[in-house]
């Protein structure tokens, strides 16, 4: 089921009410992380994901080494070597370069600007996600599986020959003696573990307009497949489904509505003239 509202206001009362549902206290700090998608049948995939049709495309990890490396061969003044994995998609993402980062934010009417300001003949879906705020770290497996293009071998990579590649990564000292001895089962089911759910994490703040959004992420692993006995992450990326359980509500924008809600968001300082990025990524 999805809500469907008929003014600003019925949109902030659903939201309101949302937030009040949310848990706070010591142990879990529940928060609502919106993304606004101006078609309500888009899949919820980051840029590098969408409109592929596996069984002819490159590998993702193939196609994100070749714009990463093509990326900080023309601008090494920006993409520097020095990055952590994270804070370089974030630039990339800035940058309007398809990467495995797809964006959200805390701002529920930023969000509806961004599904509104195309103003396409299309009804238009804010998501709603619904997370603890405790959990969300920028841990050594989320710089890991941002570096994941790095390690990979062909078309698919074994999560145990992954975790070996990367926790002799200096972002990964933190979380190294932890897993360094596990079993090649235990490898692979810690890694699905920490794939699970949908990953949320801080956005690197690099400039303004980043801030204007108060963005968040969602970063995207490759897809986890197994076969003949060795599980490993395959070429494509997999949506997140949008009755998954971290999805608190989606609400609906009807398409009539969608120029008087970028007039009334005007008025409340949401336009065109924020800085606000320009890509839908």
């Amino acid at each position: 089921m999805c809500l469907i509202i008929n003014s600003l206001d019925d949109y902030v009362k659903k939201i309101t009410k949302l937030d009040a549902n949310c848990k706070r206290n010591p142990i879990k700090n529940e928060i609502l992380l919106f993304r606004g998608q101006e078609n309500k049948d888009f899949d919820i995939l980051p840029n590098i994901a969408r409109n592929r049709k596996s069984s002819v495309n490159i590998s993702i990890l193939d196609e994100e080494r070749n714009l990463i490396e093509l990326a900080k061969h023309t601008r090494p003044d920006v993409f520097k070597k020095d990055m952590e994995p994270i804070e370089l998609l974030a630039l990339l993402q800035h940058y309007g370069i398809p990467t495995r980062l797809l964006d959200v934010t805390e701002n529920a009417l930023v969000a509806l600007y961004f599904a509104c300001k195309s103003l396409s003949d299309t009804d238009a879906e804010i998501i709603i996600f619904k997370c603890n705020d405790r959990d969300i770290a920028n841990y050594p497996i989320i710089n890991a599986i941002a570096d994941s293009y790095r390690f990979s071998i062909g078309t698919s990579h074994s999560l145990s020959n992954f975790l070996d590649d990367v926790i002799e990564q200096p972002y990964f000292l933190e979380q190294r003696r932890f897993v360094k001895d596990f079993s090649k089962k235990r490898k692979e089911n810690w890694i699905r573990g920490c794939c699970k759910e949908p990953i949320f994490i801080h956005a690197p703040i690099c400039t303004q307009r980043q801030s204007a959004q108060q963005g968040r992420y969602i970063l995207f692993p490759n897809k986890i497949e197994e076969s003949e006995g060795d599980v490993h992450f395959s070429k494509t990326i997999e949506p997140i489904d949008k009755h998954d359980s971290s999805i608190s509500e989606r609400i609906i924008i009807p398409k009539s509505l969608k120029k008087d809600l970028i007039n009334q968001l005007t008025l409340f300082g949401v336009s065109k003239m924020v800085p606000i990025r320009r890509t839908t990524t």
